[in-house]
Formats: C-alpha cells, structure tokens, sequence
C-alpha cells in the first residue's frame, strides 16, 4: 500500500482530519497505527479521536472502553 493509500486510511480509519497531517502520519508510521487501532478494537476499545502532532512526530490515540478513558502516544524516535 503506497503512503497516499495509507494517508487515506489514517484520515478515515483514526480521523486525522487535516490531509497533510495524514499523509504525515503515513510517512511516519506506515501501518503501524492502523495496526494497533485494529488490535485495540478487537480488544474491546473504541478510538474516539486521534490526532498527528508534527512537531512531536507522534500520532496521540485517545481510546475507552467502559467508564475508562486512556491517550495512548506513538512517537518516532
């Protein structure tokens, strides 16, 4: 999968609402936060939001499930 099929996916999948952020994210991280949204959900957890911080290069998750609420960090080193 190229970095723009992937962009899409983080803009659709993890709702990165910005398209360059996106592609951003993709670059960084190729599958990596796909993958771990996917194992989370079949854990039980719902992603409510995520967003890619440039200046960090993180991609930030924020999950629940029940009354628990957890932001779970991908930062390229």
């Amino acid at each position: 999968m190229d970095v723009f099929e992937l962009a899409r996916k983080y803009h659709d999948e993890l709702g990165i609402g910005e398209p360059s952020m996106a592609a951003m994210a993709a670059d960084f991280f190729d599958d990596l936060g796909l993958k771990l949204a996917d194992f989370l959900q079949d854990e039980g957890y719902s992603i409510i939001g995520s967003k890619f911080i440039d200046y960090d290069k993180s991609l930030v998750m924020d999950v629940t499930r029940g009354e628990k609420r957890f932001e779970i960090t991908l930062r390229k080193s």
